[in-house]
This record gives C-alpha cells, sequence and structure tokens, in this order.
C-alpha cells in the first residue's frame, strides 16, 4: 500500500472520518483566513490559538470567544466568519450536497452515509428531498428575517447608516438561526442592547427556535404547506412531534425555573412582562444559541447551575445544537421509568424504542458526562478561577452554547486548545466521534464467550 492510499485510508477510511476530518481541514482554513491582514483591523494582530478558538467557535456554531469581534475584524474578516458560521450551522456536507446538485451530480452512497452522520439521519432513503426541504426553508427565513430586522434597526434608529443596520441585520440573522452567538453590536453586549425591546426579542427567539428544533422539522413543515396548498392529507412523522414536545417543554420548563428561581433576584425590580421576556429569552438561548439580554453572573448560583443541565441536553438532534440532544435525554429518562416499573420494553407513543436506540443514549450521555467532568478537572488544576466559573465554561463549549462567566478571553493557550476541541466534539456529537474509531470492514467473529453477571448499581 502506498502512502498516499495509506493516508487516505487514516483520515478517510471511514465515512465517520471523512466527516471527521473534513470538518477539521475547514475549521483550519478558517482560522488561517481569519489571520490573515485583510481580516484584521489596522494595527491588530491574531495569535494562532485565538484564530483557531474562533475558527471553532464559529464552525461548532458556539459563540465563546476571546476577541472582540467588532474590533478585531474588518468587514471582510467579519464576513469570513459569517461564512464560516453558516458552513458550521447548516453542515459541511449539506453545502457540499448543494453543490453536487447545482452541479447535477449524483449523490453516491458513500457521501449520503457522509451527509446521514451530519444530520444524524436513521435512513438513506429521501435525502436529496431532505436537503432540497430544508435548503429551501432555511434561505427562506434567513431572507424574510434579514429584511425584517434591517429595516427595523434603521428606521428604530439603532443605526442611522442603511449599509451598516442590514449589515448588522445580516450578520445577526445567520448567527441567530444558525445558534452562534456572535456579535458585531456596539460594545460586545450580545442582545442586551435590545433587553427592552420584546420586537427583536421574539425576533431571535422565533429564530433561534428555527434553528434548534431540528433540520428534519423544517424539511416537513415545508411538506405540510405544500400539501396544504395542494390539498393533499399530510402528517407529521412521529419523530418530528417527539423533537417539537421535547424543545417546546424543556423551554418553558426552563422559563419557569429561572422566573421561580430569580424573582426575589434578578427580577425582583423587573415588571411581570420583563421578567416572563428575560425567563423565556435565558431558557431558549441555553439551549445553544449564547445570546444574553442582561449579564448572566447578576443570576444566583443556583440558577445558573440549572443553565449549565440545559446547556448539556443541549437542541434537538439533526439542528446546529450540541449537547447530548433532547431525544437522547427523553430515551434516558423512559429507560429509567421502565426499569423503575420492571417493564421489558422502552414505549413511546405505544412505540417500541429499539434497543440499539437506548445503547446509543447511554454512551452518548456517559462519555458526554466523562468528557465535561475530565475538562471541568483540568482547566480546575491549570487556571486560577473558581470551579463554578470553569464548570460554567466547558457546559458552554459542551453544549455549543457561549453563554460565559466572562473568563473565556483570561484563559491560558492550552486551555483554548482543549476547549477548542470540546466545542468540536460538541457539534461533531460523540457518536460521531466514537464511530471514528470503528474500521473500515467490521468483521463479525464465529467466536461466542459465555455469559457472566456483576454487581451494579
Amino acid at each position: 500500500m502506498t502512502v498516499g492510499r495509506r493516508i487516505k485510508q487514516i483520515f478517510f477510511g471511514t465515512y465517520a472520518r471523512g466527516f471527521i476530518f473534513s470538518y477539521l481541514f475547514v475549521m483550519l482554513v478558517g482560522a488561517t483566513l481569519l489571520k490573515m491582514p485583510f481580516s484584521l483591523q489596522p494595527g491588530i494582530t491574531l495569535r494562532w490559538v485565538d484564530a483557531i478558538f474562533t475558527a471553532s467557535s464559529a464552525l461548532s456554531v458556539t459563540g465563546l470567544t476571546t476577541i472582540v469581534v467588532a474590533d478585531v475584524f474588518t468587514t471582510l474578516g467579519q464576513t469570513i466568519l459569517l461564512v464560516i458560521i453558516q458552513f458550521g450551522g447548516i453542515g459541511l456536507i449539506m453545502m457540499v450536497a448543494i453543490f453536487w446538485l447545482v452541479a447535477r451530480k449524483k449523490i453516491g452512497f458513500r457521501e449520503r452515509n457522509m451527509i446521514m452522520t451530519d444530520q444524524n439521519q436513521l435512513s438513506r432513503q429521501g435525502i436529496v428531498r431532505f436537503i432540497r426541504n430544508v435548503i429551501f426553508v432555511i434561505f427562506t427565513v434567513e431572507a424574510i428575517a434579514f429584511v425584517t430586522i434591517g429595516t427595523y434597526l434603521y428606521f428604530s434608529g439603532y443605526f442611522t447608516v442603511l449599509g451598516e443596520a442590514y449589515f448588522q441585520a445580516f450578520f445577526l440573522t445567520i448567527s441567530l438561526f444558525t445558534n452562534a452567538g456572535f456579535d458585531i453590536a456596539p460594545g460586545n453586549d450580545s442582545f442586551q442592547m435590545f433587553a427592552n425591546d420584546y420586537f427583536m426579542q421574539t425576533m431571535a427567539m422565533v429564530l433561534i427556535f428555527m434553528g434548534a428544533i431540528g433540520f428534519w422539522t423544517l424539511a416537513e413543515v415545508k411538506e405540510k404547506v405544500h400539501a396544504r396548498l395542494t390539498k393533499q392529507p399530510y402528517k407529521f412523522s412521529l419523530f418530528v412531534k417527539v423533537l417539537l414536545i421535547m424543545y417546546i417543554t424543556l423551554w418553558l420548563v426552563g422559563a419557569v425555573v429561572i422566573f421561580a428561581i430569580e424573582q426575589n433576584g434578578f427580577l425582583a425590580d423587573k415588571g411581570f412582562v420583563e421578567s416572563v421576556f428575560y425567563a423565556l429569552f435565558m431558557s431558549i438561548t441555553t439551549r445553544n444559541a449564547g445570546f444574553s439580554t442582561m449579564d448572566v453572573n447578576e443570576f444566583a448560583g443556583s440558577t445558573q447551575t440549572f443553565l449549565m443541565f440545559l446547556m448539556f441536553v443541549g437542541a434537538s438532534p439533526n439542528s446546529v445544537g450540541g449537547g447530548i440532544r433532547t431525544t437522547t435525554f427523553l430515551v434516558i429518562l423512559l429507560s429509567i421509568k421502565a426499569f423503575a416499573l420492571g417493564r421489558e420494553e422502552v414505549v413511546l407513543f405505544g412505540r417500541r424504542v429499539k434497543p440499539q436506540t437506548i445503547h446509543k443514549s447511554f454512551v452518548t450521555l456517559t462519555v458526554s458526562g466523562l468528557l465535561v467532568v475530565t475538562y471541568i478537572f483540568v482547566l480546575s488544576i491549570v487556571e486560577p478561577f473558581t470551579a463554578d466559573a470553569i464548570a460554567f465554561e466547558v457546559f458552554s463549549a459542551f453544549g455549543t452554547t457561549g453563554l460565559s462567566l466572562g473568563i473565556t478571553s483570561d484563559l491560558q493557550s492550552f486551555s483554548k486548545v482543549i476547549l477548542s476541541a470540546l466545542m468540536f466534539v460538541g457539534r461533531m456529537g460523540v457518536l460521531a466521534l466514537l464511530l471514528m474509531f470503528r474500521p473500515q470492514r467490521p468483521t463479525k467473529g464465529d467466536v461466542h464467550y459465555p455469559e457472566t453477571d456483576l454487581i451494579v448499581g
């Protein structure tokens, strides 16, 4: 075997490896472009570690940043960052698939496998139709939001220059829909300039919601609208129903918990409507968006701990978000319930959940938990910050959320590098990372070992 073929087998021997290393390649290219002189403001230099951290945060649509984007990057640099964010949000393989479709090339078996891994699909069937529907919905929503927000920012007086208002809207629309958490607003205050602007908060929550509920949901919504227009019957799949129920439930429950904890704290001097919007926005933003209408340091420690839980659960599978994903959390809860009641099967809406799905859910939870605990332990050794600040940063990175207690820019280079890796894992997904280690042609052995038992629990 030649050296070239050996290298290709190592990095692209399986579709999972190809998927992982393709993203890694784009991240390095993005970091290089961000470090170029044409991307940086006059007199500004960007260290490689910060360029890689920013590119990783953008590709994983996290939003954690060690720099002030508006002060460091030129308009071209901000546009390059936005392209990386859009690639990360839609999915690199999905973007490549768009070019295949435009060029009228057939999407082969290997490419379909990579799209399945990228988008957490269960089947290769209907992949092309799925891509077309998703892309149509994404760009339609982003176009409408861009025009609406840009017009509002200009006529409401936030930005008096028309070009600036629409560029801010352009950046903000993509960052919100992809749940990236980056902003180029003056003062680098995320969404705090809109803390009392309920129209902007509503627009933001709609975009965050649509980006985080999963692309399969968007595709089926498009099919539902088409069926309505053509007066044909259409029913949402069980998968989409579960995604919507889980996401909305966690969002509303999260808002209620935040409201209850902070009613005598941060929200004590706020009106009812203002408090409701704070609670709703902060609950949905922890599900991977990373924007904030207030300083998270002002929340009580118990609220910050609850936010870590929401960030760990994350968004829906097949979406722009990270975390263990909402369906994983649901399957684990149902499995615990079935075990406690002595049932052999895990049942969801009258359907038996496959044992393989249950196994995957617990593997995801276990590996994710080990990763988070390990990162908190390591960073606690090398960083002087409190354990809660470090834990919040780690949960935010893994959940690709982007919220912080303000320590990101003060982290050492080593911490930035390993957090970049964690954001990368959060975006790719734990299962995709584990699949990378599977051999190209797994063989089934003829040896069957005798059973044994262990005392557990």
